[in-house]
C-alpha cells in the first residue's frame, strides 16, 4: 500500500497525480490519501482529510509520500521509513526543499523533483534501503551553563 499524506495543509498537484497515475495505470499499488485542506478530491484512491495519529497508515504502508513538511519528514526517517518527499512550492517557497536536499543527500529519503515521475520514484523507493536518521544530541544547555560560569 502506499500512504500519501499532505498534512494539515493542502497539496492538490501531488493528490492530483497520483489519481491520476492510478487512473492510467502507472501505478497498480492500493493508495491511500490524507488529502488535508485540499480542493481535489481523488477518484481512484481512497482518501480522508485528518486522522488524529498517521502511526497505522505509517505501518501498513510499504512506501510513504509526503510534502516536504518538518514534521512528517523528521518522523518518517527517523523510523527508517520508505519516504517519497515532494516539495509543496505552493507554501513557503524554498524551505522545504532545503530539508529535503539534505537528507536525501544522506539517504533518508528519494526526493521526487517531478510529479510526472511519480510512479518510478515509487518503484525505485520499493527496492531501496534507507538509512534512519539520528539526530544529534542537542548541546545547547553545555553554552548556557558555559555562559553561566
Amino acid at each position: 500500500m502506499i500512504f500519501v499524506t499532505v498534512g494539515t495543509s493542502s497539496f492538490d498537484p501531488l493528490i492530483e497525480a497520483i489519481d491520476h497515475q492510478v487512473e492510467t495505470g502507472l501505478i497498480a499499488d492500493s493508495v491511500v490519501a490524507q488529502i488535508g485542506r485540499g480542493r481535489y478530491e481523488p477518484s481512484h484512491i481512497r482518501y480522508f482529510r485528518f486522522i488524529r495519529s498517521l502511526d497505522s497508515a505509517y505501518e501498513r504502508a510499504d512506501v510513504i509520500i509526503s510534502t516536504g513538511g518538518a514534521g512528517t519528514t523528521l518522523e518518517c526517517v527517523t523510523r527508517g521509513l520508505r519516504l517519497v518527499s515532494v516539495e509543496n512550492t505552493t507554501l513557503m517557497e524554498g524551505h522545504q526543499s532545503e530539508l529535503i536536499s539534505e537528507l536525501e543527500s544522506k539517504g533518508h529519503l528519494i526526493w521526487c523533483r517531478d510529479l510526472g515521475n511519480l510512479h518510478t520514484i515509487i518503484e525505485k523507493a520499493k527496492k531501496k534501503t534507507f538509512i534512519p536518521f539520528k539526530p544529534e544530541p542537542p548541546t545547547v544547555h553545555l553554552s548556557i551553563l558555559e555562559y553561566l560560569s
